[in-house]
């Protein structure tokens, strides 16, 4: 079982040294290029900047945008490719790696593993029957020699679930030899060359290998690695943890198998028991291995090896040519990382939540005295770069410590936390996470299964600032990001292997061999001049979004670039990045777009993907963005799906072949005369002579100058015409007209149409929106492109120009020059389309400005609004003189345009040839009172109405009956119309006298008015007679008209008395200087109480009825006396009609203010209308004179008239002080809303006059006594009145008296009468009034 020797020799077959070996056969595949090439690399890859020699801080350099290719298929003109699927990716990745991509897919789909020789330019994949190896490198080479080679397997395992075998290509001086192990049974196969292993014959494969077997194997143990520790020795790793030198060559060159376990020197003994000794010796023993590397060899024949356990402990070996090994170091470094573990990454550490781990390790270069580099020393030390982790139960903390072993010692240099990747390690993984540091050692790779994690190793330059930085704990932490494998895909890492540096681009990278995929390369480039150390070190999310928007939808994309939860921005960076993105697509200033293009169509559509994917990025992965920014999003698409139809357009143009050479295009015009602010110069030096191209390339961002210029340069083509003398035929105008409309139309159509498509896909479903325009919500918004005051104003202009034109192509006269038929009818059919956008145009253009803060902005957009209703109903009205009858009817349908949509429909029934076109149109307006309702109705009989047709409208189509009902129910300026309809179709009396009383409401005249409500209380009677009233309603209603049928009397008895005044007046104007002269004394002095009047009596003297509180300041402020016998009660009364007024007035207003002011103002004007001074003065006046006195004034007949009518009993008396400071200043008049919007320099004057009532009502308080006299004579008033009711009722007594004595004598005399005839034959009957009773 084992071998008694201190070594563990593998049986060896030897080959016959008789028997001749062959270089090429039949059944050989011949894969041996030339010996000079084998070494050369045939990696080929784009041209970089040169390095840069200073350092950085600790971060891998971000990379000049505009020094790298976009990152899409990028195939070089000398680059050659196997016969199998192959292509070259340029994958610009978070700014600061590229990976190129060589894709080999087996053909056994099932489990596999590979690893790559980066030195020799090989790959190679291992199944459990077979190996395929080829070559990746990118170089001049015969298509015979990139033919992949298939090798069938000495000694396969039947058993699928054994360790797949393993495998790796051993450098030779001609082709690469290939060794193979297989994990369970330690069988060993080594062929010299591949052009061997690759014989279709079994037994020559056989006779030209070397095999041999590891012997001493345990139960269950089994190979897990193969490391290479000499050209042609390898350090064998057992599951076990026990480790073996395998040597494929003997001393003298010959190809042989030599394997010997590694262990101390102490444990070298022979025997059996030695053996055991050596198997389960401690350094020997070890379950927990995590990596084996091998150092460079310092001399010829012998290399370190350096060993890493899981747990912290590391092992250095001296291994020979010669198969002589020791143990050189053996330290526990545990302690010292988990130390630096916690105080470097400030991580807690909790023994019983946290598992410490070593998972992987390289070996740093060192340099020496001289200019050598050496990865171990002499003596065994060391610099090492490992991998830990702390396992927790979410997410574990991974960490790079870079660590020196030397003289048996650990020190602890330098601890690079990871905070990019926390993901936790999946209990069972084919692939160990290794370490990979290419030269220059700038960058570390950590590779998972699933992922790739790039941490810059760079040190910091010490600098004045960067020591500041570092004494306040801002120097940034060195670059680092993680790169993820799609999780979608079985996509993972079966292989890796650090490249040879590229000294010529100055880039270090590393190959992957991923399952599923193939080959792909990660490439770290080249630090960019004049970059920060914050620049360098920061991951931002602009460089996280390009990422996924130009390489996450690729076809058969490996990477995920979806954010990780580890790394995150704030809203403010996500949204600058994501618009930044947005325009560098929308200028072509991306690295990643190609500014260049055969088809610019292609171009175009590939820049709108791009904005499609940016959107859906940023709504799938990142919290909701602003509302502005979703609308700036959006916009920049929609600009770029106008800019592609507005291509086509032009394009359609171009390619026309009727067209002329010598034809200008409206275009290409417009772009070359935009002002060099609007838009990127061409470069002639660089060959860009395409102003066309070169706009949609570069501009497009800019789009809103096109469309008003569209028009613009129309009109400029004409002018310059015209200053040279020239001229423009009809057909050419036709032609220039009609591709600025293509221009306007594709771009604003477009842009309209993919806006309200998006608008749920860009996070804007709240948004209230028809046609592409926002119904509300423009407060936050700025100036819409679609809608600025340019395309608003252009897009008018051409709709006009274009129906211009159509209109003078359709008459019947044709001559030279005039537009062809088909460019007229083009135009035609255009301008329903013009209307629409020129509508949708003003409506975003008044509604943002009506949302603007400052009024001005407001007030503007109101007038555009009304505007807007202007210009729509001329443009629907204009479309049937182009041949458009039916799209002007569906516009105004559409946009519910009733006054245009009549006056349409009345044309065309003017117009209409038949019978049945006429039945169809009324058919039509019928469904419209259906459709439309109220809206339709009014105008339609607005409309009729006030064309003269009432008639016609009242005595028309019984259909419409229902609807001028409801028509006129709604429109008081029509009730006189109304009271008409209600009466004679409908038989409703409380409609009509509903109508009367809205009538009169809007009738001037007095007597009209008067007829009115008179005609008004006969209805209501007239209901309730019909039994058309069920409650009281018709009772507060003839009460009200009442009321107001008072009030108009009182304004007539008013107007009798002042017609002798005016009876000789000239005209109007004297009539009221004759009043003022009459009756204005009392308001002299009091400008605000005198125009008042002075414009009281204009209109009461025109006979328009005065409103309630127009009257009563008429009959308060009237002065003088009556001037006619018949009117003398009238002056003395005028107060009491005054408060009569107020009261009936009263049940109508609700501003009680007003009411309480009116009042308090008569009964003061009725108080200051006597000299009550002089009534004071009681000296040698004797009782009756002074009851006399007291009995004319005002203020008495005013108080006899309301006790002698009962008006006390519902209203209250007000005294001299209650009055007081009624109106007399601005807050006292505020209290009533009548003098809300009235001036307060106004409103002041008003208080002066009112206050000079006030001074003279105290001075009569005062000297006058009239608060003491105020009880008397209300008592004496009352006196007055009750003596009159008396008086009266004796004297109605005596007429009835007298009437009943009258009405007995002649009955009497009737009864003589008739009995002296004789009596009479028929029944005629008296009764006791005398009337005759008929039917007796």
């Amino acid at each position: 079982m084992f071998s008694p020797d201190a070594a563990v020799p593998a049986s060896v077959a030897s080959r016959n040294p008789r028997r001749r070996q062959r270089t090429g056969s039949d059944d050989s595949v011949a894969l041996r290029p030339h010996p000079k090439r084998i070494r050369r690399s045939g990696l080929t890859s784009e041209t970089f900047q040169p390095p840069d020699t200073t350092k950085v801080n600790g971060h891998i350099a971000h990379v000049a945008e505009e020094a790298f290719t976009n990152g899409h298929a990028k195939e070089p003109s000398n680059l050659r490719h196997a016969s199998v699927d192959t292509t070259s990716l340029a994958i610009r990745h978070r700014g600061v790696k590229k990976a190129d991509r060589e894709r080999r897919t087996s053909k056994n789909d099932g489990n596999w593993h590979g690893e790559t020789s980066t030195s020799l330019g090989y790959a190679l994949a291992m199944t459990q029957g077979q190996a395929i190896v080829w070559r990746y490198a990118q170089g001049t080479m015969l298509a015979e020699q990139l033919k992949p080679l298939n090798i069938k397997l000495l000694h396969p395992s039947n058993n699928s679930r054994h360790p797949l075998p393993l495998g790796t290509l051993v450098p030779t001086s001609a082709e690469p030899a290939l060794l193979v192990v297989m994990p369970t049974s330690g069988k060993i196969t080594y062929w010299e060359s591949l052009t061997s292993a690759a014989s279709v014959d079994s037994n020559r494969q056989r006779q030209q290998s070397v095999q041999g077997t590891v012997s001493g194997m345990l139960s269950g143990e089994f190979i897990t690695k193969i490391t290479e520790a000499e050209p042609r020795a390898f350090v064998l790793t057992l599951s076990t943890g026990r480790l073996a030198h395998l040597i494929v060559s003997d001393p003298q060159g010959k190809s042989s198998i030599n394997v010997q376990y590694l262990r101390d020197n102490g444990a070298q003994s022979g025997g059996v028991f030695g053996s055991l000794r050596g198997v389960f010796s401690n350094a020997g023993w070890r379950k927990d291995v995590a990596a084996v590397r091998a150092g460079n060899s310092w001399q010829r024949g012998q290399r370190y090896v350096v060993v890493a356990t899981s747990k912290g402990s590391f092992q250095i070996w001296d291994l020979s040519w010669n198969g002589t090994h020791s143990l050189v170091k053996d330290v526990d470094a545990k302690d010292d990382l988990l130390h630096a573990l916690i105080e470097g990454a400030e991580v807690f550490h909790d023994n019983k939540e946290h598992i410490f781990e070593v998972l992987d390790f390289t070996i740093l270069q060192r340099r020496g005295s001289g200019d050598e580099v050496a990865k171990v020393g002499k003596s065994g030390d060391c610099k090492l770069l490992t991998l830990t982790v702390l396992k927790g139960a979410d997410s574990s903390r991974y960490a790079l410590i870079s660590l020196t072993l030397a003289s048996g010692s650990v020190t602890i240099d330098v601890v690079h936390p990871i905070t990019c990747y926390t993901t936790s390690l999946p209990a069972e993984t084919q692939f160990k996470p290794q370490v990979l540091v290419p030269e220059p050692a700038q960058v570390a790779f950590l590779l998972f299964e699933k992922s790739v994690v790039l941490v810059s190793l760079v040190e910091v330059e010490e600098t004045p600032s960067s020591q500041l930085q570092m004494e306040a704990r801002t120097l940034p932490d060195p670059f680092q990001d993680a790169i993820d494998f799609r999780s979608t895909k079985p996509y993972r890492i079966v292989g890796c292997a650090s490249e040879v540096y590229d000294r010529i681009h100055a880039q270090s990278s590393c190959l992957l061999m991923i399952y599923g995929f193939g080959l792909v390369r990660i490439s770290v480039l080249p630090m960019r001049d004049g970059q920060s150390a914050l620049d360098r070190a920061t991951v931002t999310a602009k460089t996280k979004i390009e990422q996924a928007v130009f390489f996450g939808n690729l076809p058969q994309d490996l990477l995920d670039f979806s954010p990780r939860s580890e790394t995150s921005f704030d809203q403010e960076e996500v949204e600058a990045a994501a618009l930044s993105v947005s325009h560098s697509i929308m200028s072509s200033t991306s690295v990643y777009m190609p500014s260049i293009s055969p088809s610019m169509d292609q171009q175009l559509q590939r820049r709108s993907t791009a904005l499609a994917d940016l959107n859906k990025h940023l709504r799938q992965y990142y919290p909701p963005l602003g509302r502005l920014t979703r609308w700036k999003l959006l916009w920049n698409a929609e600009k770029m799906a106008a800019a592609k139809a507005v291509w086509r357009c032009y394009n359609a143009i171009i390619s026309n072949q009727n067209r002329s050479s010598n034809e200008q295009s409206v275009l290409a015009e417009l772009i070359e005369s935009l002002h060099e602010s609007l838009k990127t110069e061409n470069q002639p030096e660089h060959h860009e002579t395409d102003g066309v191209r070169h706009w949609f390339i570069h501009d497009v961002w800019r789009l809103e100058y096109i469309v008003p210029w569209a028009q613009n340069m129309v009109e400029l083509m004409f002018e310059t015409a015209v200053e040279d003398n020239k001229r423009i035929e009809p057909a050419i105008q036709a032609r220039l007209v009609s591709e600025a409309n293509d221009i306007q139309l594709s771009c604003l159509e477009t842009a309209f149409g993919f806006r309200e498509a998006n608008i749920v896909a860009y996070g804007l479903k709240d948004e209230a929106m028809i046609d592409g325009v926002l119904l509300r919500g423009y407060e936050d918004l700025p100036e819409i492109w679609t809608s600025t005051a340019n395309i608003v104003e252009r897009v008018k202009t051409m709709t006009d120009v274009s129906r211009e034109l159509a209109c003078l192509g359709e008459d019947d006269d044709a001559n030279e020059g005039d537009p062809l038929p088909d460019l007229v009818l083009k135009l035609a059919a255009d301008n329903p389309r013009q209307v629409q956008i020129c509508c949708q145009t003003y409506i975003e253009r008044f509604h943002w400005l009506q949302s603007r803060p400052d009024p001005e902005s407001r007030a503007a957009g109101d007038k555009l609004k009304q505007a807007h209703f202007a210009v729509r109903k001329a443009l629907f009205k204009s479309l049937p003189d182009v041949g458009q009858p039916e799209q002007a009817i569906y516009l105004a349908e559409k946009y519910r345009d009733m006054d245009a949509l009549t006056d349409i429909i009345e044309g065309e029934m003017l117009s209409a040839e038949s019978d049945e076109t006429v039945r169809l149109l009324e058919e039509r307006i019928y469904s419209y009172f259906v459709t439309f309702g109220t809206k339709w109705s009014n105008a339609f009989f607005k409309k009729h109405l006030d064309g003269g047709k009432a008639v016609g409208i009242l005595n028309g189509n019984a259909q419409f009956k229902q609807y001028l009902t409801q028509f006129l129910r709604h429109q008081p300026i029509y009730a006189k119309l109304g009271w008409i309809h209600e009466v004679a179709s409908e038989q409703s009396y409380v409609a009509a006298a509903e109508d009367l009383m809205l009538a009169q409401k809007e009738e001037a005249n007095l007597w009209s008015r008067k007829v009115s409500l008179s005609m008004s209380k006969l209805s209501f009677l007239a209901a309730t007679r019909k039994g058309q009233v069920k409650d009281k309603s018709v009772v507060d209603s003839i009460r009200t008209i009442d009321a107001d049928l008072a009030i108009l009397a009182i304004q007539e008895t008013l107007c009798n008395h002042m017609k002798p005044t005016i009876r000789n007046a000239l005209d109007a104007d004297a009539e009221v200087d004759l009043a003022l002269q009459k009756y204005g004394s009392n308001v002299q002095g009091k400008s605000t109480l005198r125009h008042s009047l002075e414009r009281h009596f204009r209109k009461m003297l025109a006979l328009e009825a005065l409103t309630p509180e127009a009257l009563i300041d008429t009959l308060t402020l009237l002065g003088g006396e009556g001037a006619s016998p018949d009117n003398e009660g009238f002056m003395g009364s005028r107060f009491f009609y005054a408060l009569k007024v107020l009261r009936s007035a009263v049940s109508e207003a609700s501003d009680s203010g007003l009411k309480e002011l009116q009042e308090k103002v008569i009964w003061r004007r009725c108080m200051i209308h006597d000299d009550w001074k002089a009534i004071n003065h009681t000296e040698l006046k004797d009782d009756t004179q002074a009851e006399v006195e007291t009995g004319s004034t005002a203020l008495f007949k005013t108080l006899r008239e309301g006790f002698r009518t009962g008006f006390w009993e519902r209203s209250a008396l007000l005294s001299p002080m209650k009055v007081l400071g009624a109106g007399t200043s601005i807050d006292a008049l505020r209290v009533s809303s009548h003098f809300a919007n009235i001036p307060e320099n106004a409103l002041a004057v008003l208080a002066q006059d009112l206050e000079k009532e006030d001074e003279l009502l105290e001075k009569y308080m005062e000297e006058g006594r009239l608060e003491e006299r105020w009880k008397g004579v209300v008592e004496a008033a009352k006196a007055s009145a009750r003596d009159e009711a008396d008086s009266k009722g004796e004297e109605q007594l005596k007429v009835r008296n007298a009437q009943e004595e009258f009405s007995a004598r002649m009955m009497e005399k009737d009864r003589e009468a008739y009995a002296r005839e004789g009596g009479r034959e028929d029944d005629t009957a008296i009764d006791d009034q005398g009337d005759v009773i008929m039917g007796l």
